[in-house]
């Protein structure tokens, strides 16, 4: 990420390179809340979809929303996106199929180096989709912090 460029705005370009478009962010009416994590918004899209009468979005653009809809929320209050990350402070969430989530500290410094260890740990899991946060403001909590990038096993990484 350029510093010129928010992350929103990277999330945004994300979004327009699978497909989308930003009225599939702001065309929305779900409300992104403190709690959410990327994996819950995805699925509060889909009910909304579903409520309706839309057929079921496509899931990679539903978590190219997410991403832009979490990181327009973490970029509003600046206590939980205070800044860009320090090494070696990476926190790795492991979304499960059923809205399941576990989080474990990274024990790489570097980015790419903890992209590439928390690849191995998603798909030892066999989960398909996972995301690295920096948690400052955000605690320890899965879904908390200023997200860096996301892993999806039919995409791979994406910022």
């Amino acid at each position: 990420m350029t510093s010129s460029q928010s992350s929103s705005e990277q999330f945004g370009q994300h979004l327009k390179s699978v497909g989308g478009s930003e009225a599939d962010v702001s065309g929305s009416a779900y409300v992104v809340t403190e709690k959410d994590t990327v994996e819950s918004v995805v699925s509060g899209l889909r009910m909304e979809q579903h409520e309706h009468g839309g057929s079921a979005g496509e899931s990679t653009i539903l978590h190219a929303s997410a991403q832009v809809l979490i990181s327009r929320r973490d970029e509003q209050d600046p206590s939980r996106h205070p800044g860009a990350s320090q090494p070696g402070e990476y926190q790795l969430d492991i979304h499960f199929h059923g809205g399941h989530c576990t989080r474990e500290p990274i024990p790489e410094e570097d980015l790419e180096a903890a992209k590439a260890w928390a690849q191995r740990r998603i798909e030892a899991e066999g989960a398909d989709f996972g995301a690295i946060y920096f948690p400052s403001g955000g605690g320890d909590a899965p879904g908390t912090g200023a997200l860096e990038c996301s892993y999806d096993s039919g995409l791979g990484w994406h910022q």
